[in-house]
């Protein structure tokens, strides 16, 4: 009990104080608000549970109950771990010392404070390995074979109850069952038809789907009361049934070499660094032990981490770890377990008293590292910035606004905000990537039947929404607005407005005098990414407020605002772009050369992280056409200055990084042109004309350039 105690009192302490800004949490505290139905597969035993919780404890807002359950299901995790440590006749303090590195361990301690399924599977899985571990033995021993028997009962029920609240449940068991293969001749028909039925009782919690989805759930991801449709949440159909679709970009295993470097460095910072190293030791002293038991641990590790890993195929950017993460608490699980019999063999085979202890200390050590390092970085009490974020785009809309957001945490955010707290009833909440969906139409002209909602996708889609549509229309910095003509943008702190005619600016009172900033708003403060996401939205509304001064030619309130945009997020190349221009649009070419080739440097860095992260090509071209347009305008600078040498570097290196860049073959031309240098001018402008035969100013120079070669020569 002291083991549970200690480490949900520890959750508790470091607990986000209300809705988390983590994935779905906005999305799951609206579900069990509403008993909704959340993204396929729905996740029934999770949203029955959730609400059950909410009527159970007596305070705290939605969010933090939520998170307390979380927390709940961490710590009967970390109990569950220590059971299975006892049964295999484990030293208590070395038990309870390393369960508790478990509770400390980054990923499960994270993920305790935030109302996700996480951890409640972690428990689900736990269950499962406790329940297998003491039946396996029991089965070389004939006259306990009853027993195995109850206890296969019992695991066949929780496993079916169990992928209620996550699906990857599976992926444990899958390698499990080698124990069952080894033994299955001590099954019979019959009681492999009591487990089927006793399985079958607990999966029957997905009937929730279907039966609150014909009742009319506000929430209704999918709309499974259609037989078909129920189906296809269950197999993710609409994520193509992957992790992610982001995934379905890449050939199958082109980042697993990334990801499960990311999955091993996690393992070793996750469990105080010799973690990894003792597990090893542990994997092969259980082999020694049981070669079956090692072979199904083994197995459950290799599906649940190394080939879940290359089945996501995820790219390595932040945002596509951060969702692949989340999952490897499942295998971690044996992780742990395999580090307890690296320690256990090194206490075994100590031959005297002082090296026992020195196995025990060097438990404690590891124990001090996990906390020491993970403290700071998980100590959320403070941390109000979802909390805040949703009421801060609040406050920046007028009565009756429509508002567009587009990714999970912004959005969920404000579905928490509007159903679960009840705030701003008059504002219609749009998902850009949801709006195309039959059933969101229909849920949401629920709230709002006089909205019109369609799919966000294309310039054309956005005009129809935007013409179809009395009240006004904002959107949030996260969303992806695709300008349309006779439509203006105006910023409006955590929004913009889009309309037909101007209206007062609100951007400079609201990111400066209203939004409260609790916290540390930096974006390189966190290791976590959705937290700093959150923190890019306000950097993005000082942005496009700074751009919007620019357009008044009010250029030190521009600058003043990007540089605030750069405070927030510090790797900003656009902000410093724009801080640039306004140094060229006023004369000041040597302001915009130091800011130019600052931005450059900015953007090699953002060009290393695509080329870390893998990302599409299509977004490294236009990285690197942007680097190419800076090089071109720094060029331009110090051409104004003077400095022609530096200026053809500079042209010179945007059609290294970019070939397409005709303009800079121009601007050579035009430096070569001033020193009579007339088969460079002609070699430029030949260069120019091929990357763009209807360049016209290079066409017509071209031949006045022939024609001075060949006055020159005569």
């Amino acid at each position: 009990m002291l083991i549970f105690l200690f480490s949900f009192i520890l959750y508790l302490f470091t607990l986000f104080p209300g809705v988390a800004p983590y994935r779905d949490t906005g999305e799951m505290t609206s579900v069990a608000f509403t008993l909704g139905i959340a993204h396929p597969p729905g996740y029934p035993f999770y949203a029955l549970l959730s609400k059950l919780f909410l009527i159970i404890l007596p305070w705290g807002n939605v969010g933090y109950k939520l998170n307390v359950l979380s927390a709940l299901a961490g710590a009967l995790t970390v109990f569950m771990i220590y059971k299975i440590l006892l049964h295999f006749k484990m030293n208590g303090f070395l038990a309870s010392v390393l369960s508790f590195l478990f509770a400390t361990s980054y990923l499960q301690w994270y993920l305790s404070l935030v109302s996700e399924m996480y951890t409640l599977n972690t428990f689900f899985g736990a269950v499962v390995l406790y329940i297998i571990c003491k039946a396996y033995p029991s089965v070389d021993i004939p006259e306990k074979n009853k027993g195995f028997g109850k206890q296969v009962f019992l695991l066949a029920f929780v496993f079916g109850l169990g992928l209620g609240n996550r699906m990857d449940l599976v992926l444990l068991a899958a390698g499990l069952s080698w124990i069952f293969y080894v033994k299955r001749k001590q099954l019979s028909l019959s009681t492999l038809f009591t487990l089927t039925i006793l399985f079958c009782i607990g999966f029957s919690v997905f009937l929730f789907l279907p039966v609150r989805s014909q009742a009319g759930a506000l929430l209704d991801w999918n709309h499974p009361a259609d037989l078909s449709r129920f189906w296809g949440s269950l197999t993710r159909k609409t994520h193509g049934g992957t992790l992610d679709l982001l995934s379905t970009n890449y050939a199958s295993g082109a980042n697993f070499k990334s990801t499960i470097l990311f999955y091993l460095n996690h393992v070793y910072d996750g469990f105080a660094y010799l973690g990894i190293f003792i597990a090893v030791l542990g994997a092969y002293s259980l082999w020694k032990k049981d070669r079956n038991l090692a072979f199904s641990f083994l197995a459950a590790w290799s599906i649940s981490g190394p080939l879940f890993i290359y089945m996501a195929n995820m790219p390595p950017n932040p945002h596509a770890l951060a969702i692949l993460e989340a999952h490897f608490l499942l295998p971690n699980l044996i992780v742990i377990l395999w580090i307890a019999f690296g320690l256990y063999f090194l206490y075994e085979t100590s031959k005297d008293k002082y090296r026992k202890n020195t196995v025990l200390g060097l438990s404690l050590i590891l124990l001090f590292v996990n906390v020491y390092g993970h403290f700071p970085q998980l100590d959320k009490r403070n941390n109000f910035v979802a909390y805040d974020y949703s009421k801060n785009v609040f406050r920046s809309s007028p009565r009756n606004a429509i508002v567009v957001a587009k990714k999970d945490v912004q959005l969920f955010a404000l579905w928490n905000k509007q159903l679960v707290e009840s705030q701003r009833p008059d504002l219609s909440i749009v998902s850009q990537g949801l709006s195309g969906s039959f059933w969101y139409i229909e849920a949401w002209k629920k709230i709002h039947p006089d909205i019109f909602i369609g799919p966000l996708r294309s310039q054309e889609e956005w005009r129809y929404f935007l013409e179809n549509n009395k009240n006004e229309v904002y959107f949030t910095g996260d969303a992806e607005y695709t300008r349309v003509d006779k439509y203006i943008e105006e910023p409006q702190g955590l929004v913009n407005r889009v309309a037909m005619s101007y209206s007062a600016i609100k951007g400079d009172v609201l990111l400066n005098y209203i939004y409260p900033y609790r916290g540390k708003y930096l974006y390189t403060a966190y290791r976590e990414f959705f937290t700093p996401d959150l923190i890019d939205d306000y950097s993005k509304g000082y942005l496009f407020l700074g751009m919007y001064y620019m357009g008044l030619k009010d250029y030190d309130k521009a600058r003043a605002n990007f540089k605030k945009a750069l405070m927030l997020k510090p790797l900003f190349p656009l902000a410093l772009n724009y801080i640039s221009f306004t140094y060229v649009d006023q004369g000041q070419f040597a302001a915009a050369c130091e800011k130019y080739t600052e931005d450059v440097k900015q953007y090699n860095e953002l060009i290393g992280l695509a080329n870390e992260y893998n990302s599409l090509n299509d977004v490294k071209t236009s990285l690197y056409k942007e680097l190419s347009e800076v090089y071109l305008s720094l060029g331009v600078c110090y051409e104004k200055t003077g400095k022609d040498d530096e200026s053809l570097k500079a042209y010179q290196n945007a059609i290294e990084v970019y070939p397409a860049q005709a303009r800079a073959c121009y601007n050579k031309s035009v430096i070569y042109w001033k020193r009579g240098d007339w088969q460079k001018v002609i070699s430029e402008l030949e260069k120019a004309l091929r990357i763009d035969p209807n360049y016209r100013e290079a066409a017509y120079y071209l031949q006045l350039a022939q024609k001075n070669m060949n006055s020159t020569k005569k």
